[in-house]
């Protein structure tokens, strides 16, 4: 027994118990042209029939025809007794033929009675029309009928909850997938709700509670019906006393509780309690929706958690946790929005400010982490203070702030950059030896510069390169007539054109590491350029041409087919089981032979399926997600595997993740270059590592360059790395040491594992 709060009265043990499924149905049996002699009459005594300790429902029908129209407008008819005897024979046995045949109905339980057959009718009977029994009317009594009807209904009860069975099933997998969508911990909750409100059609007030991770206190997360205003508030405020002694005894014993006018339900994992649910019923529950119920709750826990971590993703990627200032990504997202919902239909004008402050890592050094810190905390108090009505204001990057500010007058304009610059004038008052930082400043203006937040913030980025730093000069509005960097990327078209017909492009491979035992497990293909002095071009210089150019397309087709005509050459130099990666473009993504392209590929260079590996962004993935879920699926099929690449840095659907035949995620490089320095970059890693496990992926961590990074990723359970820590790229034939003796320490890199 449970006991309840301070000390008072037990719920009673019928609350888990008594009624718990609600009363049990009452069978219905039809008799259909039945006629037995007076002497041997069965309906006077039929109301003493019980069948699971409830009376059985007896309908009679004179005809076949009348027989028919009753089980159309009662498909819960279970047994149906059918006499068959004499001129009845032919009307009762099509009857049967008809029920099985036309209506489809293949539950309903049938016995014959009809005259002594011959040998082997009655069998073929059976088998013809799925007869549960045959009875001679000649010597038919009550014993022998009721007999006949236990175990007609015993049958029906089975095919019964088989059925159910497989609705219950199918509702879990329906359910289950679509709440693996639900980046929200409240719309999570109240999607349950929903759900089984659909399962269980007495239920109208119900709400979802969560357990506080300190305190363990009980508050509603979601509710509905009365308990819609309840979000957030504590159940002890929620529910009566007496409520809430059932909520507290299921929550302490982890199991569920139903009266015939409350349900509750545990959501437990590894024995901790992740949630309760409470549903006031309107009437007693069935055995199916209590079934069903408990089946859901049962397979929610690892969706919830999802929910939940999803909600920590996006609280570390929008906020900064030493500032208290939003990230550059909530940051973004606000002026996008407030150019939509005020900007754009009042026609208002603001600017965007990007500033960095100067010489902040020399700072570090010089006095520690703790004074830069220090600074940047000082440095975001002043903004909120100087620009109380700020559209935005973030962090936007280790030494960079990013400011949206309305203005009326351009003279106004001019006042922004002076104020920033003024509060450098004198550091944190604790901090008297604070050597002098400086800030460069960016301005974009909406709507003379741009009509989006995006190329707003990328036109603050072309302002900031193109300061000048001297004179005085420490600003700098962006001007469309920079037109250099218009000049350079048409140059940069032209070259690129004329270096693919050259050839000038070639290939280099990184290898990738198993943090585990230091082995190699594949490599990455990354393209490079070396133009006709000599000089390489960065693929982040020319890739964006090449994709606003349309070379894009010969380029990846190019990079696809050499990167597997090179691992079929070191397959056949007796290099087997690791693979070679190749990131896919956009634009060849979206092309609707992509799938063939790949098979093609493969056949032309003789590569095995197996040695390939595709990466692909989330912003590719959810570009167009059915075509990709197909493309993804096909390849797969061949053996091809595939990895997310840069994951974290946009947006994905964990439903689609889960659909998708993904083996790994890449963890990308702007998170890791903060791992030992910056405790949001840490915590995201961490987080996109944990994720990556719990859907069952292999987790790869990019741009790897110091053995302390090395040691944080160990730890934190990273399966594999790569990064010039390990190896920078090299050509195709300094892999070959790879192939001789595996591991990265073949680079130069002292072995740690």
């Amino acid at each position: 027994m449970i006991t309840s709060v301070e000390g008072k009265s037990p719920v009673p043990p019928a609350a888990r118990n008594s009624r718990l499924f609600g009363p049990a149905p009452r069978r219905k049996v039809l008799l259909v042209s039945i006629n037995i002699p007076k002497n041997n009459d069965p309906y006077g005594s039929l109301d003493t029939f019980v069948f699971g300790h409830v009376p059985v429902v007896f309908l009679i029908a004179e005809t076949a025809a009348a027989a028919a129209q009753m089980l159309e407008e009662n498909p819960d008819i279970a047994v149906l007794i059918v006499d068959v005897s004499g001129e009845k024979g032919e009307s009762g046995l099509a009857l049967v033929r008809k029920i099985r045949e036309e209506m489809g109905n293949r539950t309903v339980r049938v016995v014959l009675l009809g005259e002594t057959p011959e040998d082997g009718q009655a069998q073929n009977r059976f088998l013809d029309y799925d007869v549960s029994d045959y009875r001679d009317i000649s010597a038919i009594n009550l014993p022998k009928l009721f007999t006949s009807l236990t175990i007609a209904l015993q049958s029906y009860e089975r095919l019964v909850s088989e059925e159910d069975s497989k609705q219950s099933l199918q509702t879990i997998l329906d359910i289950t997938r679509e709440l693996y969508g639900v980046r929200s911990v409240e719309d999570f909750c109240l999607t349950i709700l929903t759900q089984l409100q659909v399962i269980c059609k007495n239920v109208e007030d119900c709400f979802f509670a969560i357990p506080n991770e300190h305190s363990g206190e009980l508050s509603v997360t979601a509710g509905k019906g009365r308990f819609l205003a309840a979000n957030k508030r504590r159940v002890t405020e929620t529910v009566d006393e007496d409520l809430f002694e059932m909520i507290l005894a299921a929550s302490v014993a982890r199991e569920n509780l139903f009266t015939d006018a409350v349900s509750i339900l545990c959501i437990c994992r590894d024995d901790r309690l992740k949630g309760v649910v409470v549903l006031e019923n309107r009437a007693p529950l069935t055995f199916l929706e209590t079934r069903q119920m408990e089946l859901i709750c049962a397979n929610i826990t690892l969706g919830l958690e999802n929910a939940d971590m999803f909600e920590e993703i996006k609280r570390l990627a929008f906020n900064d946790s030493l500032t208290g200032l939003d990230s550059r990504a909530k940051f973004r997202s606000d002026v996008q929005s407030y150019i939509e919902t005020v900007a754009k239909p009042m026609k208002k004008r603001f600017a965007v400010v990007q500033f960095t402050l100067e010489h902040l890592p020399e700072l570090n050094i010089a006095l520690g982490h703790d004074a830069g810190d220090e600074l940047l905390q000082f440095v975001s108090e002043q903004l909120t203070q100087l620009f109380p009505d700020a559209i935005s204001l973030a962090r936007t990057s280790g030494n960079g702030f990013g400011l949206c500010l309305p203005y009326m007058r351009n003279r106004e304009l001019k006042e922004i950059p002076k104020v920033i610059h003024r509060l450098f004038e004198h550091g944190p008052s604790s901090r008297e030896n604070m050597p002098h930082i400086s800030p460069r400043i960016g301005l974009a203006l909406y709507p003379a510069d741009a009509d989006n937040g995006t190329t707003l913030w990328r036109n603050t980025n072309i302002a900031l390169a193109n300061l000048k730093v001297r004179n005085g000069t420490y600003f700098c509005f962006y001007n469309s007539a920079i037109a250099n960097d218009i000049n350079a990327r048409v140059e940069m078209n032209n070259a690129l054109r004329a270096g693919i017909m050259r050839k000038d492009l070639s290939l280099n491979y990184q290898p990738q590491v198993n943090l585990e035992n230091g082995e190699i497990i594949g490599v990455e293909a990354l393209i490079r350029w070396q133009r006709e002095a000599g000089q390489f071009t960065a693929p982040n210089e020319f890739i964006p041409v090449a994709e606003s150019s349309g070379l894009i397309m010969p380029i990846s087709e190019w990079v696809l087919f050499e990167a597997c005509r090179q691992r079929k050459e070191w397959l056949d130099l007796g290099a087997d089981g690791w693979r070679v990666a190749v990131n896919l473009s956009l634009s060849i993504f979206q092309n609707d032979d992509f799938a063939e392209l790949i098979k093609k590929t493969l056949s032309e260079t003789g590569c095995p399926p197996r040695l390939l590996e595709l990466e692909v962004t989330e912003s590719v993935i959810m570009e167009n997600p059915e075509q990709t879920l197909g493309n993804f699926r096909d390849l797969r099929a061949l053996g091809v595997s595939f990895a997310i690449d840069d994951f974290g840095t946009g947006y994905s659907s964990l439903s689609y993740l889960r659909q998708l035949p993904v083996s790994s995620l890449k963890i990308d490089k702007a998170f890791i270059d903060g791992l030992t320095d910056n405790a949001d970059d840490a915590a995201i890693a961490r987080t996109v590592i944990s994720l990556g496990r719990s859907l069952g992926l292999t987790v790869l961590a990019e741009g790897v360059e110091s053995m302390d990074q090395v040691e944080f990723l160990w730890s934190a359970k990273c399966h594999q790395a790569q990064g010039f820590f390990f190896s920078r790229p090299v050509a195709a034939d300094e892999i070959l040491p790879f192939i001789r003796n595996p591991g990265f320490s073949s680079f130069g890199q002292p072995t740690l594992f």
